[in-house]
């Protein structure tokens, strides 16, 4: 089901005003705004990416660099999972578009505040800088995307866990490290 479709005319949802999405750099067309800045490479923001901690397994840490339009970007990623219940998985992105509206900062520029019985979007801040936090209520996902300096994304993604989760793993990154990177 689409977000605000149902085939019933009643609704719970608890409609929110927000101001409208800022057209980007570029006027908003979908097209790469030119950067004057490099991409770190992946393995410099795989420092960024929490280690394993006492209940955790850590996957292998992954990460890429990535072209669009003559310009690069990179993203470094590593998924954990609980041993106590290996259904509870957490991937953590750390992603660097130089500036350009690629990846994750694409669905920034659409994130609209929405909060309904099932599932809701929010803005909030992380340490100073601004995020957006989703909640699936019935699949028990939560999900944070931080914007650092709109050049970096950390984004957070908790699987059959508790909110509780998503918290902790926030608090092990280091964001002002990576805005100074």
């Amino acid at each position: 089901m689409v977000a605000g479709c149902s085939d019933s005319s009643e609704s719970d949802a608890v409609p929110t005003t927000t101001t409208a999405p800022q057209e980007t750099e570029n006027g908003g067309d979908g097209e790469t705004a030119p950067s004057s800045v490099s991409a770190v490479h992946y393995t410099e923001l795989m420092a960024f990416l929490p280690s394993a901690t006492a209940n955790w397994v850590e996957g292998e840490k992954t990460g890429m660099m990535m072209a669009s339009g003559g310009q690069q970007w990179s993203w470094a990623e590593a998924t954990y999972t609980q041993t106590t219940n290996p259904d509870v998985e957490v991937t953590v992105i750390i992603q660097d578009t130089a500036g350009m509206k690629e990846g994750y900062w694409a669905i920034w520029d659409t994130a609209t505040m929405v909060e309904t019985p099932e599932f809701s979007w929010k803005s909030t801040s992380v340490e100073g800088y601004p995020a957006w936090e989703f909640t699936d209520k019935i699949d028990e996902e939560y999900i944070l995307y931080v914007g650092i300096d709109d050049r970096f994304i950390v984004y957070i993604d908790v699987a059959n866990g508790k909110k509780d989760i998503l918290t902790v793993f926030s608090n092990m990154i280091d964001y002002g490290g990576i805005a100074a990177l």
